[in-house]
């Protein structure tokens, strides 16, 4: 008798313990398929990898409060400046692809540091996974008020005597100095950079008449072009700005396919689980529909894009490549 009962109990024990095997070999994969689902669970990180205060850092902030309405967990934002980009950026890279971990970035770190740094410790071509091309930011070529030549008359001016024509950047290898060159490159004009650092300095000198032409970012330049101290030359895209109706394109002044702008995009690390890049995808969308968002977006002199991830990873990919080819062509070095 009670050698049934013990024999029935370990049994019944085996049985239990074969159950419980089987069910955690069964159940492990549909949890794991089920985590993405869940989405999030926790707070999502999204580094911005410049100080607070810019371009990127406003736009990012303007989206985090709709994402995270969205994704129903709060979007905490986390700057980490330095290396034009690339310590942010490279931090997201080696974060653990769970989607907890996004990069808000832009043309220097995602596209542009690829063609200028040989050592760089992430790759933007191959080590994220693309989420969405958020915004374009045109740039403008501006001149000091008191001066009257146009675009053409600089241009014909440094081809007559190269290296004369002095314009300004926010540094070497930033997107303005790329801007320029690629003009240059274009116009076949040889003209003479000036890097500064940042913007503030760059336009009061153009204002003040320490340089023939100088090309900004479109925030800083719009009320200083509006009150009649800087000229508006050209801007840098496709199409006119919004925000200086008035200025022609570069296609506009006789250079067709010139179009070279900054942007905003959002990564997270490769690898990523597909289900939570859309998840991400649609909360992105939905922030970016959003009017504070698109009035952010149009203080910015932004133009809202919005694209699938894959329209992202072949935009970056021809970002990368446009950059090569100007960085080589100019013979750029980074700083």
């Amino acid at each position: 008798m009670h050698d049934d009962r013990s024999h029935s109990l370990l049994t019944r024990r085996q049985q239990l313990r074969i159950a419980a095997g089987l069910f955690a070999l069964g159940a492990a994969p549909s949890l794991a398929m089920a985590q993405p689902a869940l989405y999030p669970v926790k707070p999502v990180k999204l580094i911005i990898p410049y100080p607070p205060g810019g371009g990127t850092d406003i736009t990012g902030r303007a989206m985090a409060q709709r994402l995270s309405e969205f994704l129903g967990q709060s979007v905490v934002i986390e700057n980490k400046p330095g290396a034009t980009g690339m310590i942010g950026a490279g931090s997201v890279a080696k974060s653990t692809p769970d989607g907890y971990t996004v990069l808000f970035g832009a043309a220097s770190e995602m596209a542009i540091n690829a063609s200028l740094f040989k050592n760089m410790t992430y790759d933007p071509r191959n080590d994220f996974e693309p989420v969405s091309l958020l915004a374009t930011f045109p740039l403008v070529f501006v001149a000091p008020a008191a001066t009257s030549q146009s675009l053409g008359q600089l241009i014909d001016a440094a081809r007559a005597k190269p290296d004369t024509i002095s314009y300004g950047s926010i540094g070497s290898g930033s997107p303005q100095h790329l801007a320029a060159e690629l003009l240059s490159t274009m116009a076949k004009a040889k003209f003479l950079h000036v890097p500064y650092k940042g913007s503030g300095p760059l336009v009061q000198d153009a204002v003040g008449g320490h340089l023939n032409m100088a090309v900004s970012s479109v925030p800083p330049a719009v009320p200083l072009v509006r009150s009649g101290k800087l000229r508006a030359l050209a801007v840098t895209s496709s199409k006119r700005s919004e925000a200086l109706p008035d200025v022609p394109t570069m296609a506009e002044l006789g250079f067709p396919g010139y179009e070279f702008n900054t942007w905003v995009g959002v990564a997270v690390p490769k690898g990523t689980p597909k289900e939570i890049v859309d998840r991400l995808h649609d909360g992105l969308v939905a922030a970016l529909a959003a009017s504070d968002v698109q009035a952010a977006l149009r203080d910015q002199g932004a133009v809202p894009a919005g694209s699938t991830p894959e329209q992202f990873r072949q935009f970056v990919r021809a970002e990368v490549a446009k950059s090569d080819r100007i960085v080589s062509e100019a013979g750029i070095q980074a700083e």
